[in-house]
């Protein structure tokens, strides 16, 4: 067999020479170093920068939070004065209430006790209506006599008047009526105005005797004056007569009979029915009642037309 040739290169066959210059060239160990300094040199500045941002930061942070722990202790504050605000308004609140509960109960005596007084105020006026009534028993009211120069002793002129006019009616003596007298005009009459007589009798059966044969005659005339009798009472009565009065005209339109009684009544007789009134608060609901219920509907005349 032929021999192999002995290698006389005694160099690596994998190993290959670099050229000594050029871009082939190898770098060398200072050449590394200089490279990781730089690296080095870089990272250390990312890294100083990164720290003075970090505490940059945390600084600003810092401060905000002191900021808020200041701010949130100020709210704190006005949250704790707020509280005792709200504590010293509810104190008042609750004294208040019961202030107001206070109140309202005596408010609820004060209506029952105002209640009571009316109740008492009415009785006591109705009671003083009857004695001003009792003392007046014997008294005539006479409307319409004309005053003239024989009517000088007004006691002695009627003594001799009345059984004139009232032929049935004697008067025994002058002593039969105590007192005569003319109540005086008020401001807004008419001088031409006859002003009423008061008349006062010896008794109550006389005045009785009196009114019923001027009752009985009809109409009296006395110098073309229409003389009217009625009996004396007091103030109080006059005005409730003179309420009833002004509702005779009402009655009548929804077909009542009305009269007026001795001293202060009103007889209503509806539809077989009588009533008896003495306020005339009474005869103002009777007539707003009988008015709504003798009210008809009014019929519908929007009908409809078809051609």
């Amino acid at each position: 067999m032929p021999k192999c040739k002995e290698k006389t290169n005694k160099k690596d066959f994998f190993v290959s020479e670099r050229p000594a210059g050029g871009l082939g060239k190898s770098p060398s160990l200072q050449h590394h170093a200089t490279g990781d300094t730089t690296r080095q040199g870089g990272a250390e500045i990312t890294l100083q920068t990164l720290f003075n941002t970090i505490n940059t930061n945390t600084g600003r942070i810092e401060k905000s939070i002191a900021q808020l722990e200041a701010k949130i202790d100020n709210l704190n504050s006005r949250i704790l004065s707020v509280q005792k605000r709200m504590e010293v308004a509810e104190e008042k609140v609750t004294t208040i209430t019961d202030k107001v509960g206070k109140v309202e109960e005596g408010n609820n005596q004060t209506m029952h006790l105002f209640s009571s007084i009316v109740k008492d105020n009415l009785s006591l006026s109705q009671r003083l209506e009857y004695l001003e009534n009792q003392v007046r028993a014997c008294n005539i009211r006479i409307l319409g006599l004309v005053e003239d120069n024989d009517q000088k002793d007004l006691g002695t002129f009627l003594s001799e008047w009345i059984p004139s006019i009232l032929t049935s009616v004697s008067l025994p003596s002058t002593d039969c009526i105590t007192r005569a007298f003319r109540i005086p005009l008020r401001e807004t009459r008419s001088e031409q105005t006859c002003r009423t007589v008061i008349v006062k009798l010896a008794s109550e059966k006389l005045r009785n005797k009196i009114l019923t044969a001027a009752r009985g005659s009809g109409e009296i005339i006395y110098k073309e004056k229409k003389i009217l009798f009625f009996p004396g009472v007091s103030p109080i009565t006059q005005r409730r007569r003179k309420a009833f009065l002004e509702y005779k005209a009402a009655l009548f339109d929804i077909g009542a009979r009305v009269a007026v009684l001795y001293p202060a009544k009103l007889r209503v007789k509806w539809k077989n029915q009588s009533y008896i009134f003495w306020d005339p608060m009474q005869v103002d609901r009777f007539l707003a009642n009988k008015r709504s219920s003798t009210q008809q509907p009014v019929p519908d005349s929007s009908g409809s037309d078809t051609d």
